[in-house]
């Protein structure tokens, strides 16, 4: 357990480094790479955050060479390893006890935090059934289906308008819904909306929004999460527009920014981790009308993905093998002193035993004759 918990302090630290330092060069990337990308490199740190294991890449750490011991040293080390074995028996005990102490804070961490948003999102649900009515008009549900058709997705897609919700979302994992709020829309915002919902759902969003979930409730100790899974949902929206809004005119973006103005002016009054929001917040809005009405061409984010995964694997691995560097010192000398043990000293052990006793016998008759016993 005292393994699982460095190797998880560890990866906090190291994605930690990283999520600042994409959170820092995240207004210079988003001009340059299309919002889809910069949204994968977020599920890609979400991933780093997750698995906390890393592959140890010695290259990392230059190599350090133990000198060989002197064979008439190597009797003195073993004479002195049992005394220290025994002194530290209460330190180790009480170590032990201690990582167990922090196991079980972590522990309790990650069920309050996974109880919370389940209970959350349990109290929605049984909200929105209880005041949600099926659209019937043939005209919305024609859009929906041509929307449907036009981004390739034959699934079945509920869709239903809702009294406790002011912005429309996308709720469901296996029976997907669409929430529309209980207000006059005209047939080009329907469809707007509809298909940036449809689009979370083609892209499974809502499965990338229980990762992150995941990824927060594994490292709730660490507030660099939080950004994370902040940042992460605001470029969700961000990337979504941007597929919304492909090859779209001036006007069309005029008129789908006003929709996410209008929204934002309703705001939330319910909605859970679980579940896509057409409304991201006021403090997001900025960003995604500055990027609704980008005009300019950017450039796909492969290689700059590549350089993400690289350096979570780097600065991850680097970490681990300098944590562990004195590691493989302490296993070539237990082996330096074991083989030297077992080379000279098993062979004349009894022996200077022996010899040690009867110079101890010898030395007590001596002290007892000058004390004038017999």
């Amino acid at each position: 357990m005292q393994g699982f918990l460095v190797t998880l302090l560890q990866c906090s630290v190291s994605m930690s480094l990283l999520t600042l330092v994409y959170a820092a060069i995240q207004p210079f990337i988003s001009k340059r790479y299309v919002a889809k990308w910069n949204y994968r490199v977020w599920l890609l740190l979400a991933v780093g955050w997750i698995f906390p294991f890393r592959p140890r890449i010695d290259l990392l750490v230059l190599p350090v060479t133990m000198p060989d011991l002197p064979a008439t040293l190597v009797p003195s080390i073993i004479r002195t390893v049992p005394l220290m074995d025994f002194g530290d028996r209460g330190d180790a005990w009480a170590t032990i006890s201690l990582w167990w102490v922090l196991t079980a804070i972590w522990g309790c961490g990650i069920v309050i935090i996974i109880l919370y948003h389940a209970l959350r999102h349990s109290r929605f649900m049984k909200t929105i059934r209880r005041w949600s009515d099926p659209v019937t008009d043939a005209k919305v549900l024609g859009i929906l289906d041509s929307v449907r058709s036009e981004l390739g997705i034959k699934k079945h897609i509920g869709l239903c308008v809702c009294e406790s919700v002011t912005s429309p979302m996308f709720i469901g994992f296996i029976q997907p819904v669409i929430l529309l709020p209980r207000v006059k829309l005209s047939d080009d915002e329907v469809y707007l909306i509809l298909k940036h919902e449809l689009i979370h759902l083609k892209r499974h969003d809502l499965w990338c929004k229980a990762m992150i979930l995941i990824a927060t409730s594994f490292h709730w100790f660490n507030p660099v999460v939080y950004l994370m899974a902040k940042a992460a949902a605001e470029q969700c929206e961000i990337s979504c527009d941007a597929l919304v809004l492909q090859n779209a005119d001036h006007q069309r973006r005029i008129q789908y920014g006003e929709i996410i103005i209008t929204v934002a002016r309703n705001g939330a009054k319910l909605q859970t981790a679980l579940s896509s929001n057409f409304y991201g917040g006021k403090k997001g809005l900025k960003n995604r009308i500055s990027s609704i009405m980008d005009l300019k061409e950017k450039k796909n984010g492969v290689l700059f993905l590549c350089v993400a995964l690289i350096g979570i694997i780097w600065i991850g691995s680097a970490l681990t093998v300098s944590a562990n560097a004195d590691e493989p010192q302490a296993s070539t000398t237990t082996e330096v002193v074991t083989s030297s043990y077992d080379r000279n000293d098993n062979i004349d052990s009894d022996s200077e035993i022996v010899n040690e006793v009867t110079r101890l016998k010898e030395l007590l008759r001596r002290y007892a004759k000058n004390l004038g016993y017999k």
